[in-house]
């Protein structure tokens, strides 16, 4: 009987401590899941807040400026605010280093020139490392630049006529030439990268080509309307232009042989291109920019078109 008695005792303490293992392994595995389940929330999180950091980082508004590093490997383009970088396939973005407000970003072989609200001009390399500054008149708003040659190029109407000034020593002293016989509203003005003696001029009613700095010019694309043009870095010369109308199309100009070929873009409809940088080192690589913010990729002159990005939004991966 004694046996009996101790025998349900310990069977009771035994099972008492088997419910307390069960319970704690229980609540184990409880609190484990639930330290699992908050880890997943935060991961999704913090996942979730690097990608909208970055989309953020490389989302862009007005384009003031793009073009190339001199090695061909980085597109660059310039906003208000910062720069943003595309080289192998992925864009990132750097704040612009001072307070000052651009106005536009032009390509040169060291990095970019940067004109500010305050008409003062700015030669930096593409860390932004400033290389030499000046100041010119308000009046004198830099157009282009030879990429190379570094003149700097202003347009300005007088009466039905376009004056073309140039500057071959930063902006401190202009000379002035009367560009006649050109018709339509200026929209656009590109220079040869390496020849002083190559410039053109977009119209909204067609491209003036000139081989003489503006004394003599070729027009092409005769009722078009030219809203952005740019220079090719070949022997060669070879100009890239987009024009607006029914459809926005781009054609590649060949003055040599005064040639006229439409580039096929269906991949842009009714956009308008506003601005072209052509790669200085890969000859058949250019990229067109569009005024509601697309970018679109040619490694082949034109044959195939990559997206880079969709309404200022910049697209990682090829």
């Amino acid at each position: 009987m004694s046996e009996t008695k101790n025998r349900n005792v310990s069977d009771t303490t035994s099972g008492k401590k088997s419910m307390k293992w069960v319970f704690w392994l229980l609540a184990a595995k409880v609190l484990f899941i639930l330290l699992l389940a908050g880890l997943t929330i935060w991961i999704i999180y913090a996942v979730r807040a690097a990608n909208t950091d970055g989309n953020q980082a490389n989302h862009f508004e007005r384009v003031l400026g793009a073009g190339y590093s001199n090695d061909g490997k980085t597109l660059w383009l310039g906003t208000e605010k910062k720069l943003l970088f595309y080289k192998k396939g992925i864009w990132h973005a750097e704040k612009l280093k001072d307070d000052e407000h651009a106005t536009i970003f032009l390509p040169i072989n060291s990095g970019f020139i940067q004109q500010n609200i305050d008409s003062s001009l700015h030669w930096k390399k593409l860390n932004q490392e400033r290389l030499i500054s000046n100041s010119v008149k308000r009046d004198h708003r830099v157009l282009a630049v030879g990429y190379a040659t570094g003149r700097l190029y202003n347009l300005r109407q007088s009466g039905s006529s376009q004056i073309l000034l140039f500057s071959d020593d930063g902006g401190k002293k202009w000379k002035n030439k009367s560009l006649d016989h050109l018709t339509g509203t200026v929209q656009a003005l590109a220079a040869a990268p390496k020849n002083k003696q190559l410039l053109s001029i977009g119209t909204t009613n067609g491209l003036y080509v000139s081989e003489d700095n503006g004394v003599h010019f070729q027009h092409y694309l005769k009722g078009y309307s030219v809203t952005c043009v740019s220079y090719g870095f070949s022997k060669q010369t070879s100009l890239l232009a987009g024009t607006a109308g029914k459809e926005t199309e781009l054609y590649q100009i060949l003055p040599d042989q005064k040639k006229t070929i439409n580039l096929d873009m269906g991949t842009v409809e009714s956009d308008n291109l506003i601005q072209i940088a052509q790669n200085p080192v890969k000859f058949g690589e250019a990229a067109m920019l569009t005024k509601h913010g697309d970018i679109y990729l040619t490694e082949n002159g034109g044959q195939n078109w990559t997206i880079l990005a969709k309404k200022g939004r910049a697209l990682n991966g090829r």
